[in-house]
């Protein structure tokens, strides 16, 4: 059911996303949506949830953990072409954070996922630090917090704009930033 959701919400937006259609898209009664997840909100949470999961199992299968700032740019390339190639998850799971503007609940849900995401980012700097690679004066969880900024924006300037945001220029130069910015000596 939560394929079918991320494939309505990528296409035709979270306002045309109701908890029949999601059931019914994904071959079951239009009620069990409605059974599953409560609400419009709590189907638009596990939608997030959902994506992010997926992400995490594929990055887990693509790539080895290196500790230390290779791995964190590793991550950071992974983020940046993840998105060009699952972009219908990319476009709704972006959806689902411009809705949780607007909507408390699912605003607490977001947050959630946004601490993760910087905690992810925030232990592999630590890592870093720990072997001497990064410099000992970043604050990881102010630099997680700046690093999931940048990536998930330049992600929407290139949903919106992908004739003229060129990802693989921009890869390279965020991480050889990263590389000036966080390397010791």
């Amino acid at each position: 059911m939560l394929q079918a959701a991320v494939k309505i919400v990528a296409e035709r937006g979270l306002e045309n996303l109701t908890l029949a259609e999601c059931g019914e898209a994904a071959g079951y009664s239009r009620g069990l949506a409605a059974h599953y997840f409560d609400s419009k909100e709590g189907l638009i949470s596990a939608i997030a949830n959902h994506i992010v999961d997926a992400y995490t199992r594929r990055q887990r299968a693509d790539r080895r953990f290196r500790p230390g700032l290779s791995g964190l740019l590793e991550s950071v390339e992974y983020y940046l072409d993840s998105g060009r190639s699952n972009v219908t998850a990319l476009r709704a799971f972006h959806a689902v954070l411009g809705s949780a503007l607007k909507h408390a609940q699912l605003a607490a849900s977001i947050a959630e996922l946004n601490r993760t995401s910087v905690d992810a980012f925030a232990r592999g700097i630590r890592s870093g630090i720990e072997r001497g690679e990064i410099r000992k004066d970043i604050d990881p969880d102010a630099q997680g917090a700046l690093l999931l900024s940048a990536l998930r924006g330049v992600m929407t300037q290139w949903l919106v704009d992908p004739d003229h945001v060129d990802i693989g220029t921009i890869k390279r130069e965020l991480i050889a930033n990263l590389r000036r910015l966080l390397a010791t000596g």
